[in-house]
Order: C-alpha cells, then sequence, then structure tokens
C-alpha cells in the first residue's frame, strides 16, 4: 500500500487497525490512536484479542469471521466499535507478504454516551455510523426546535386570542356536547348579568329560547334571552361547531339587538311619515303644475312657463328621491318582496328602448343593442328598473353623438347584461363605492347628470335579492365604462 494509498485509508476509516497474520496490532487509525491508552507509534503494540468482544479465546475465532461483523471494546475507552476484517497489505509489510485490515466505526447509540466517550466530529470519517447517528441526532434536535418555535407561536396566539375574547363586545359561549356552558368571556357575563362562575355549568336552554327564523332574514340565529333580574331581551348571532381531542364543543356568538330593532322601528315609522306626509304633498304640488303648463288654466307668458317647467323638474326629481329612498330602505330591510314570473328577455328589452328612445334622442346618444331572447325567471318589473337605470346613466356620462351599447346574453345557466358607455369611464379607486348610497361620479361632459345617487344601491339590492352579481369594468376598447349583471336564468 503506497503513502497516498495509507493518508486515504486514515481519512476513510480513521478507526482502522492494521494487523499480521497473527493478529498483532502494527498500526491504527489517528482516530484510533487518541481513543487508546499507548503510543500508536511503536511497531506492534498488543494483540488484538485483548480488545475484542465478545471474548475469543484462539485466533481461528477470528480467522472464521472475514467481513463479518466484529464488536470491539477499547481498553481504558468507554467507546464501543463495530467493524469487519478483510485480507490486504498495509505499509511496512514487505512486497507480497500479507495482512489484515480491521475497518471499524464507532458503535454510539445516545446522545449521553457520545458524550461519555469524548468523541469528536473531526475524529469521524464519511461512512462512520456515529456520522448517521449525528446527522439524525442534528434532525431530531431541528425538529424539536422547530416544535419549539411552533409551541411558542401557539402561545403567543392563544395569548392574543384570549385577550381578544377578553375585550369583545359580543358575548361568547363555549357550550359542551350535553348543552352546558363551559366558558363565558365578560361581555356575555355583562348581558346575562351573571358571574362568570355562575354561568358555567348552567344548561344554554334555560338561558336561551330559539326565535323562529325570518325568510327574509340574514343567515344569523335569533334568541330571546333571559338575563339573571328575569327580564328578556333579544339577541342575535351565529353557533359553530369546534372538533377538539376531547369531543365536540360549541360556540356561540350573541349580542343584544335591542336597540337595533328600536332603531329599525324608528325607520320604518319614518318611512311611512315619508311615504304619506311627503307623496301626497307633492302630488297635490305637481298637479296644478301640470295643468298650468298643459294650457287647461289659460295661455301662459314664456317667463311664466320657464319657471313652472323649472319647478316641475324639481318636483319630479323630490318626487323620485322619496320614491328611492322609500325603496332603498325597504329592499334592506326586506320589506319589498319580488313577484318572480317567467318571460323573455326581448321583451324586456323592447320595453326598454320603448321607454328611452326619447331619452337618448335628446340627449343626441344613439343606442345599439343585442339580445339572445331568452326565457328566464324573475321580477321582470325590478329587473326592467335596474336596466332602465343602468341606460339612462350610461346616456347621462356620454357625449354628444356617441353611442350606449346594450347586450343581454345566455351564458350557461346565467343570463348576463352589458350596458357600455363611450363617456370618461369611473377611475379604479372610485369602482368600490359606485354602488353606495348617494355616491355620484362626475361624468366629466356637459350634460347635467341629475339623478339622486341611490340608483345604483338600489339596483345592487335588487340583484342580490334575485341571487345574481352586478360590477362595472372598464370599456371593451379601454374607454368609457362597461356596467354588468348576471342572473341565474332559473331563478333564485
Amino acid at each position: 500500500m503506497s503513502l497516498s494509498a495509507s493518508a486515504l485509508l486514515d481519512f476513510a476509516s480513521p478507526f482502522h487497525v492494521c494487523c499480521d497474520r497473527e493478529w498483532k496490532v502494527a498500526s491504527v487509525g489517528p482516530s484510533m490512536a487518541e481513543h487508546l491508552d499507548f503510543d500508536p507509534t511503536g511497531r506492534c503494540l498488543s494483540d488484538l484479542l485483548e480488545f475484542t468482544r465478545p471474548k475469543v479465546s484462539h485466533p481461528d475465532g477470528l480467522n472464521k469471521l472475514p467481513r463479518q461483523l466484529i464488536l470491539l471494546k477499547l481498553k481504558g475507552s468507554g467507546l464501543d466499535l463495530r467493524g469487519q476484517w478483510n485480507d490486504m497489505p498495509w505499509p511496512g509489510l514487505d512486497s507480497g507478504e500479507a495482512g489484515r485490515v480491521l475497518l471499524c466505526s464507532p458503535w454510539v447509540t445516545s446522545e449521553d454516551q457520545w458524550r461519555q466517550t469524548g468523541l469528536k466530529l473531526r475524529q469521524l470519517g464519511p461512512q462512520d455510523s456515529s456520522g448517521e447517528y449525528l446527522l439524525l441526532l442534528a434532525a431530531a434536535r431541528e425538529q424539536a426546535l422547530d416544535v419549539a418555535r411552533l409551541a411558542d407561536l401557539a402561545t403567543i396566539r392563544e395569548s392574543r386570542l384570549e385577550r381578544l375574547v377578553q375585550r369583545m363586545r359580543e358575548g361568547l359561549l363555549l357550550i359542551d356536547s350535553e348543552g352546558r356552558i363551559e366558558s363565558a368571556n365578560p361581555a356575555a357575563c355583562m348581558l346575562l348579568g351573571f358571574r362568570s362562575t355562575k354561568i358555567e355549568g348552567s344548561l344554554l336552554d334555560d338561558l336561551f329560547s330559539a326565535l323562529p327564523k325570518q325568510e327574509d332574514s340574514s343567515e344569523d340565529l335569533e334568541w330571546l334571552v333571559k338575563k339573571s333580574t328575569g327580564d328578556n331581551f333579544k339577541a342575535r348571532g351565529s353557533r359553530y361547531s369546534i372538533r377538539t381531542r376531547q369531543g365536540e364543543t360549541h360556540a356561540l356568538l350573541f349580542r343584544d339587538v335591542s336597540e337595533e330593532e328600536q332603531a329599525l322601528q324608528m325607520r320604518r315609522t319614518f318611512l311611512s311619515m315619508v311615504s304619506h306626509e311627503l307623496r301626497t304633498p307633492l302630488s297635490a304640488i305637481k298637479a296644478p303644475l301640470g295643468m298650468s303648463l298643459s294650457g287647461h288654466l289659460g295661455q301662459l307668458a314664456p317667463k311664466v312657463r320657464d319657471v313652472l317647467e323649472i319647478a316641475t323638474r324639481n318636483a319630479d326629481r323630490l318626487h323620485q328621491l322619496v320614491d328611492d329612498v322609500i325603496d332603498l330602505e325597504r329592499l334592506e330591510s326586506n320589506a319589498l318582496p319580488l313577484n318572480p314570473s317567467k318571460f323573455k328577455s326581448g321583451t324586456l328589452t323592447q320595453k326598454l328602448l320603448d321607454g328611452l328612445g326619447t331619452t337618448a334622442t335628446d340627449a343626441h346618444v344613439a343606442l345599439d343593442f343585442e339580445d339572445d331572447d331568452f326565457s328566464l325567471v324573475g321580477d321582470q318589473g325590478r329587473i326592467l328598473q335596474v336596466i332602465t337605470n343602468l341606460v339612462i346613466n350610461a346616456i347621462r356620462h356620454s357625449p354628444n353623438g356617441s353611442t350606449v351599447h346594450l347586450r343581454v346574453l345566455q351564458q350557461g345557466s346565467n343570463a348576463r347584461c352589458e350596458v357600455t358607455d363611450e363617456g370618461p369611464g369611473i377611475p379604479e379607486e372610485l369602482r368600490s363605492r359606485i354602488f353606495d348610497r348617494f355616491f355620484q361620479v362626475n361624468s366629466g361632459t356637459e350634460q347635467p347628470t341629475g339623478g339622486t345617487g341611490l340608483g345604483l344601491a338600489i339596483s345592487r339590492l335588487i340583484i342580490s335579492q334575485h341571487g345574481g352579481q352586478i360590477g362595472v369594468e372598464t370599456g371593451p376598447r379601454g374607454c368609457g365604462s362597461t356596467f354588468w349583471l348576471e342572473l341565474p336564468i332559473a331563478g333564485r
């Protein structure tokens, strides 16, 4: 074996042992030498049999174990080795003389044993089993650190959640599978008028009585809740199921809606007042104005006619505002029922064109339409109201000589309507607000836009009641706006 081969052996198996045919140790690897209690520079160090485990009483016992696992116990060290021997020459032997080399690796099975033996990473060869163990140990440590980090993160999140639960204004109850309250946050205790120690263990049904769900209400549940004083209040909220290791738990989130109900009743009273106290005098004002302008009360001077026409337009606008406010409030409180029926889209489009032809002509705007003429189910009057509002808005925001395009198409199980104008368009930052009540965008044209700012808000509610969607995007050629709506053809 050349010197370079010897160096390679020292690198690949630093715990190797070189022996002659009689199992006399001639040399050892550098890492083996560090763990032996004798000088490794001597020619013949000792008989290998002194280090073997299990003990072999005669060299023939080793001679029968070529390339088989041999366990070694180093004298003066707590380190165990495992290895196998092979017939091969080693440095110091005459040419042609046979020798044996025992290739060994540390046998370490625990971190404590690693520390006790004083084994160092630099003493390991690339194939040492201890290296494999250390890789596993490093991976285990990394996993342990990951688990610790996750545990710290979970603790932080739990602390944040606890602070949130403690400070939230809604009441929160945790209920076990038997319907008993396990815990309550401070808001729930305040709403119910109990201390947490009094609530815990109580049956939920003793405090909460479910109210019938209204067909036109949201997904929230409603209860009649009994307080510690014996008084009742109306609550609204949600109930969730949570799976835990201990079984299924329920969370009940609720709030007192007594003030909301009172405000709703006040709003309904106001709507009733607006409906009767404003519509009636408005009608009384419009009637004589109309008679005067029609000539039934005699000829009018030009200046008088101009004044009366201004008054009539403003009375009409005020009347429209009252109607829009009432419709909006009824839609938001689900007090405006739909009357669905089956009809053809072509019929709807024709009614719209008949009603808005004069409006478009007066505004010097052309109307272009495309209709697949298919059947759909919905409240025809309300859908016509929405599309009419979209087309009127498009006319108002279109310059003279431009065209408003109306397309009513069937797309699978949905009906899609698109109204496209050639106006200045709507800035992207305003599109999220365009359907808010009373919000209006400057048309950028010389024509007055008019309107109440409620049409799109009403349109969104009507389409939502039909189970559809409505939105706005830039026109097909990068200019103008396209308002679109989609409705299920078969109705909601």
